[in-house]
């Protein structure tokens, strides 16, 4: 008898979870174990990727952000990112009750029911006056900088593969795996041993010291997501690292998108400066006065691309975090909606359903029930 896991013992909520890219490390798990044993769950994420591709979503050639991963996955009790926060703020010299931050970090939606979002990784630091930082794409030497410096550092990585129990699984010529689901505090790295020192919340010791290559591996699947903490009067070391959106490739229907972003992100400006006691003028932040406050189409070019540059680096962060732009009219669902709208005034019902007492509402030119998936072969030009 088998009893290794299929899609059948999966639920539908945790295979949509795990499609959008919200499911837990242990949901993913359970979808990775039951698709070693299931073809058609592998069919599925397949056409999955399909479509995505088809939306514009290059996943060959485009290494995306896990900005809403649960790096700290708290399925099972697991609190470290506020276990690694409280480390900071103990060695920072700075007090602390531990319910209160708790509550605090529940109450702002820092910390979900599912874990802490990398995105809300040092948010109670925030709170306690620290200077956080957020970085991805960061190198070994980066810690290494900031170590130095006498700053805090935080990484989100897979726990599985830092301790080695990771479920990391090859199928067909893809490795299944990977997920930024822990967070850990750096307390050295030396270049010459090539080792790194941590404090890992889940480890009974004060400190482990691991190989700077088996870290790397579980670094990577944050895509090299970094924290570092400092003191404000720190500020000097300050150095801006935008995510780099270089490999986003978007559609050419994007440029009227952009244009309106860029059109409303002036006018949003425009009308906060006016709130504020602004007028047209040349510039005098004294006077509160701004050449730029007139309409946007009267802007000089220099101006306007520098709204155009930002909206296009907002749309491409979206798709670099793993969200799709799609046009509502242009999806499959939004079309049939229309349809059934049109068709409202006609009621039609399943006759399958019927037969168990229950009438279910159709549509003209619907193939199955809704409700039992019966399949109705009516002729509905009849009804034309």
């Amino acid at each position: 008898m088998n009893t290794q896991p299929d899609r059948h013992s999966l639920s539908a909520e945790v295979i949509a979870a795990y499609l959008d890219g919200c499911a837990t490390a242990k949901e993913c798990r359970q979808v990775w174990a039951a698709m070693k044993n299931d073809e058609q769950l592998r069919e599925l994420l397949n056409v999955s990727l399909a479509v995505d591709a088809e939306m514009g979503l290059h996943m060959k050639h485009m290494t995306h952000i896990p900005m809403t991963a649960m790096a700290a996955d708290c399925t099972d009790g697991n609190y470290c990112c506020l276990e690694c926060e409280k480390y900071v703020l103990f060695h920072c010299g700075i007090d602390f009750d531990e319910q209160d931050i708790t509550q605090k970090a529940l109450h702002n939606g820092w910390l979900k029911e599912k874990g802490t979002a990398l995105h809300n990784v040092g948010r109670i630091l925030e709170q306690a006056g620290l200077v956080v930082v957020r970085q991805y794409g960061c190198r070994i030497q980066d810690i290494v900088d900031a170590l130095q410096a006498g700053e805090n550092v935080i990484v989100a990585l897979d726990g599985g593969e830092l301790t080695g129990n990771a479920m990391r699984e090859r199928m067909e010529d893809t490795y299944i795996g990977g997920l930024p689901d822990h967070t850990v505090v750096v307390i050295d790295c030396d270049l010459n041993n090539k080792t790194i020192t941590l404090f890992d919340p889940n480890s009974p010791r004060e400190k482990d010291v691991y190989p700077i290559e088996q870290f790397l591996d579980a670094w990577a699947d944050s895509t090299y997501y970094l924290v570092i903490i400092k003191k404000f009067e720190n500020m000097k070391n300050y150095t801006p690292k935008p995510i780099d959106v270089s490999d986003v490739e978007l559609n050419e229907d994007v440029t009227d998108l952009r244009e309106a972003i860029a059109e409303n992100a002036h006018e949003v400006w425009a009308a906060n400066r006016l709130a504020e006691g602004w007028t047209c003028g040349p510039r005098d932040d004294e006077k509160k006065q701004n050449p730029c406050l007139i309409p946007y189409s009267k802007l000089p070019e220099i101006e306007k691309e520098y709204d155009r540059a930002m909206a296009m680096q907002t749309i491409k962060l979206m798709k670099k975090m793993g969200y799709d732009l799609v046009k509502r009219e242009d999806t499959e669902l939004y079309r049939e909606l229309l349809m059934r709208l049109r068709n409202a005034d006609q009621t039609f019902y399943c006759p399958c359903c019927l037969t168990k007492g229950k009438k279910t509402p159709l549509y003209k030119r619907q193939l199955f029930c809704d409700v039992c998936g019966y399949e109705l072969n009516i002729d509905w030009s009849l009804y034309d």
